[in-house]
């Protein structure tokens, strides 16, 4: 069975050219994303225990805004970071009492941070442990 030239063309021009170029643009991206999540997870690696304490907060309340203090210094080294930003406050006093909001970006990168992060192992055991301390009602 001879294929001619022109049929060729035909194929490749109409199915092989556009799904190796869709294919491409797909790696493209796939890889982008792969290495900004990188980047995210070394930065939040870096960080000192009190911080990703704080993360990992969020990462257990399953949200990605909670209310905290604007004030505080462990937050506030996170928004430096550009991984928090603050919001408006709840009708409470606001200077104490604001919503705190983790980035997407950020956001979409804690479980491969927590997978990855060998200081974090610890910080997760006293969290579990304050966390069954408090739920365990007293005699």
């Amino acid at each position: 069975m001879d294929i001619d030239f022109s049929a060729f063309q035909w194929l490749y021009v109409v199915i092989v050219a556009p799904l190796l170029g869709w294919l491409g643009g797909w790696f493209q991206h796939w890889h982008r994303q792969r290495r900004k999540t990188k980047t995210i997870v070394s930065r939040l690696s870096g960080l000192p225990p009190e911080a990703k304490s704080v993360l990992i907060e969020f990462n257990f309340q399953g949200v990605h805004t909670l209310r905290g203090d604007p004030g505080s210094p462990v937050v506030r080294l996170l928004v430096e970071h550009g991984v928090l930003s603050v919001g408006p406050g709840g009708g409470t006093y606001d200077a104490v009492d604001r919503y705190l909001t983790i980035r997407l970006d950020v956001w979409e990168a804690m479980d491969d941070w927590i997978k990855t992060d060998v200081g974090v192992i610890p910080l997760l055991e006293q969290f579990l442990e304050k966390r069954n301390h408090e739920d365990t009602p007293n005699p």
